[in-house]
């Protein structure tokens, strides 16, 4: 069974899960393709060429990440093809996995699992320790072989279907878009940037902007770089900025509490947009 999974990951979370499943499906006899939705078009035949489509994405606020609801948006109407999704949370993931979906249900998709991997706190605090990471990821690698079984034999599981899990997403879903975009208006670039052009090139939707010396003079607060107004708060910028400047706030200067997460694997390879 040749079986597809789509995703988007801001900082290598639901990358690594993912990984892990796909790895897991093939001890089980499948042909398993993953492909990141900032790499890959929704139309592409090697997305739509499958017997199984699977998506997965880190909850924002019960839902999944707006680049990643738009590329759902474009998928073409099946009839009748097998789905599941994952949402990767570290504390709540609500119904966000049957509200990803749900959509797809009305364009002729067949949803029959949905599940919920909790994983490493990427937001800004608090970050764990590597120590702290081990046992979280070994907690998410055994929900994983889990779930493998019953998605190769395409048995129904719903997770978060179910009125505590409506509760929390009907809480969280109104909240989200304000607040990412409170909280997005906080990120700048410290006087330690090297406007090397890192987050220039790995943000998912193209909203920071590097900003000449010529045009805003050097070493003071936010002069190097610009965020737009999209920013969709994945923080990969904050997480991966090579020389750790950027900042949300001025809190975040002591790395010690505020410190960075590199991924669950030790340094996350996110895609490139270079022009």
């Amino acid at each position: 069974m040749r079986i597809n999974i789509v995703y988007f990951s801001g900082t290598g979370n639901t990358a690594w899960v993912v990984r892990e499943l796909a790895h897991r499906l093939e001890d089980l006899g499948d042909e398993v393709h993953a492909f990141s939705c900032e790499e890959i078009e929704p139309c592409d035949e090697r997305l739509l060429d499958g017997d199984v489509l699977g998506i997965a994405f880190p909850v924002h606020g019960s839902w999944a990440p707006r680049p990643f609801r738009a590329f759902l948006a474009g998928l073409p109407p099946a009839n009748g093809q097998p789905l599941f999704a994952l949402a990767c949370a570290a504390y709540a993931a609500g119904d966000a996995a049957w509200y990803a979906a749900r959509p797809l249900a009305a364009r002729g998709y067949a949803p029959f699992l949905y599940g919920n991997v909790f994983m490493p706190n990427n937001l800004i605090y608090p970050v764990p320790t590597r120590e702290q990471v081990r046992p979280i990821l070994e907690k998410a690698g055994h929900k994983i072989a889990h779930l493998a079984p019953l998605i190769h034999e395409r048995r129904r599981h719903l997770e978060g279907v179910h009125p505590g899990g409506w509760l929390v997403g009907l809480i969280q879903r109104p909240l989200a878009e304000p607040v990412e975009g409170w909280a997005s208006h906080r990120l700048f670039a410290d006087e330690t940037c090297t406007q090397c052009g890192w987050c220039v090139e790995h943000c998912p939707v193209g909203n920071i902007e590097l900003v000449g010396a010529e045009v805003y003079g050097t070493g003071t607060r936010g002069e190097s770089l610009r965020w737009g107004n999209d920013c969709l708060l994945c923080l990969r910028c904050f997480h991966g900025c090579p020389r750790q400047a950027i900042q949300w706030g001025d809190l975040t200067r002591n790395e010690s509490t505020f410190r960075r997460y590199p991924g669950p694997d030790g340094r996350y390879h996110p895609p490139s947009h270079r022009a």
